[in-house]
């Protein structure tokens, strides 16, 4: 990710991007950008930069339990935001039985394939999950265009499970429709399969008039390839998938 587009990011969360006008003491240089051009024409707001001295300095580390202590050292790694595949997945269903999820949607071929964000508020995939979800969409042999997403909650509001599987079966026939595409693949953990359509994964149904199947999450693939790999490649290139055999 590039600089300005992370800022646009920042800027899209509410929060404030600050540029120094000057070098700060013992900071990276920063890299000259055309923030006009980058940012929409928007000027990004500036700070002016303080001598060392002011920087508060954080308090001593107390002892890690033992637990952490010989936990795998994190010194390499790339930011959290990039690191969203090792972390816990949040669970679709949230209290009072609403759902809170986002699905990227790609038109693949004649297939329409949709993916389950690992982090509904996170604006794309991961890093280890987007790699896996481009394999994929070369199978179906996708051409590169901007992914359409739907959001849950609808609204802002609070969206049960039958009025979000509604809601969520309204957008693909709608994009079918409009764009075309024969089929419907969706990637899915197993509790948002169950509470959207009602239906066992890796087994054919339909989405209006197409053939649809729900397959593992991308996460679960990359977390236990054995399992949900194999199962999910096998249902794909299965009769179930509306009798069409390998993609």
């Amino acid at each position: 990710m590039n600089e300005a587009q992370r800022q646009s990011y920042l800027r899209a969360l509410g929060l404030t991007p600050w540029v120094a006008r000057v070098p700060l003491p013992g900071a990276a240089p920063s890299e000259a950008l055309d923030w006009e051009a980058e940012t929409d024409h928007r000027p990004t707001p500036m700070a002016d930069a303080v001598p060392a001295s002011a920087v508060p300095r954080p308090p001593p580390k107390e002892s890690a339990p033992a637990a952490v202590a010989d936990a795998p050292s994190t010194t390499n790694r790339e930011p959290a935001s990039r690191d969203r595949d090792t972390a816990p997945a949040k669970p679709a269903a949230a209290a009072g039985g609403a759902l809170v999820f986002t699905l990227e949607v790609h038109l693949a071929g004649d297939t329409w394939v949709a993916f389950q964000q690992e982090d509904a508020q996170a604006p794309e995939l991961g890093r280890h999950t987007g790699a896996l979800a481009a394999a994929l969409l070369a199978v179906y042999r996708a051409t590169p265009e901007r992914p359409r997403r739907f959001y849950c909650p609808l609204a802002g509001q609070p969206t049960a499970a039958a009025e979000a599987g509604q809601a969520l079966r309204a957008f693909i026939e709608g994009l079918a429709g409009r764009y075309g595409g024969e089929r419907v693949l969706l990637c899915l953990d197993e509790t948002l399969a169950e509470a959207l359509f009602g239906t066992a994964r890796y087994q054919g149904f339909r989405i209006g008039e197409r053939p649809a199947l729900v397959v593992s999450s991308l996460e679960e693939m990359l977390a236990d390839p054995v399992r949900h790999k194999s199962a999910s490649w096998r249902a794909m290139r299965g009769e179930g998938f509306g009798g069409a055999g390998q993609p």
